[in-house]
């Protein structure tokens, strides 16, 4: 290993293990499978079940700089617990779940911050229980879960622009229900999960341009289920879960994967230990982490807690001193910048991990007018290599 290589490991570790997470004010209840999120600086928990075992329909957001949780208005559909959302183009889309009665659902619903619902097409695919949900652009894919004759395999894809769904091609994995996935560098990423009592590491990747399926490499840990997922920078993200044996482990792990190499990088796990089917969200650069049951306890755990991840979303190999930036810094309506590389592309990715800009290398600028406030990566990339990655922070 290169001296500067080994300089940029040490400090990538020193700068993410002497982090910690840090409480804030606890959620109004306890409660298993939230659907949870964030819009325009908010974090929400909607739905899930409660101690009692009953699905709800109670809604909460919560504002970090408060650090305090607000009670919205019901959620107006069924009350359901088992289902799951994402988010795109500043709405959140969700739906799907179980509601009393065994009724495996299918509705899919917009929420617009501060509390706009809108119920719109249902999905053309059976009712499901927690399926995976990924949002890409003006679509969103859902695939996976188990409906009332068990576990699924198939995928669908909603048109944001047409309302309407359509389906593609099913994993080509086994069937399975409570898997993990996200958005990681504008590409769907799925897997994990069970089918019984087979607790998955697989992990697949669709290619949306071609409606095709990649075997990835394997998830290095132990089998995952039903923890929680996000996207950031370009990086997809598992927090807590139940390990291989479908039980508890004792420390609530986190990962890191990097679409560029295909790998993942453990980092610091929650407090105690992990927890089945908890709640996340992203604001900015923080993750914030609540919910679950602790099945050791067989207690409902109403604690939330933060890490900060800016260091995280950067890999070791961005870390590496190059001639490459970009500039100004906080930027307003343009960006800029210069490199000694050969730069054949520059990619911009919000803090959800959804590409926002793109632009070739020649150009050296990009209007960045009307990208919202906040923190962005930019990805530069020499015939499709990622070399160099540098945050900026977009002010208006």
């Amino acid at each position: 290993m290169n001296k500067l290589l080994l300089a940029s490991l040490v400090l990538f570790s020193s700068s993410i293990f002497a982090q910690s997470w840090v409480q804030k004010s606890n959620a109004p209840i306890g409660r298993h499978h939230p659907i949870s999120f964030s819009l325009n600086g908010k974090g929400y928990a909607i739905t899930g079940s409660l101690s009692s075992g009953l699905p709800t329909k109670n809604a909460y957001e919560y504002d970090p700089v408060a650090d305090s949780w607000t009670t919205l208005p019901s959620f107006p559909g069924a009350a359901r617990s088992f289902g799951i959302g994402a988010v795109a183009n500043g709405k959140a889309y969700l739906g799907f779940g179980l509601a009393s009665g065994n009724q495996y659902l299918r509705d899919f619903w917009s929420f617009d911050s501060p509390g706009t619902w809108t119920q719109l097409a249902s999905c053309d695919c059976s009712g499901r229980r927690h399926p995976a949900m990924i949002s890409i652009g003006d679509r969103i894919y859902v695939g996976l879960g188990d409906d009332i004759n068990g576990d699924r395999r198939d995928w669908w894809m909603y048109d944001i622009n047409t309302d309407a769904w359509s389906q593609i091609s099913s994993l080509p994995g086994p069937a399975r229900h409570h898997p993990f996935m996200f958005n990681a560098g504008g590409e769907v990423f799925a897997g994990l999960g069970h089918s019984g009592n087979i607790i998955f590491r697989d992990w697949y990747k669709l290619d949306t341009a071609t409606n095709t399926w990649t075997t990835m490499n394997q998830f290095p840990g132990e089998g995952r289920v039903a923890g929680t997922q996000f996207s950031m920078h370009g990086y997809g993200f598992v927090l807590s879960g139940d390990g291989d044996d479908h039980d508890y482990m004792d420390t609530g792990e986190m990962w890191r994967y990097n679409p560029n190499t295909d790998s993942w990088t453990q980092f610091p796990s929650h407090p105690g230990e992990s927890r089945w089917a908890p709640g996340s969200f992203v604001i900015n650069d923080d993750v914030y982490f609540f919910g679950g049951l602790n099945r050791l306890t067989s207690l409902f755990p109403t604690d939330l807690w933060t890490f900060d991840m800016a260091a995280a979303t950067v890999g070791i190999e961005e870390e590496i001193l190059s001639n490459t930036y970009v500039y100004p810094n906080p930027a307003n309506d343009v960006l800029l910048w210069k490199s000694d590389e050969s730069i054949t592309e520059v990619k911009v990715y919000n803090t959800l991990g959804q590409l926002t800009k793109t632009s070739t290398a020649e150009a050296q600028r990009l209007e960045s007018r009307d990208l919202k406030a906040g923190m962005y990566l930019v990805q530069f990339y020499a015939n499709s290599k990622l070399i160099k990655t540098s945050k900026v922070l977009i002010k208006h």
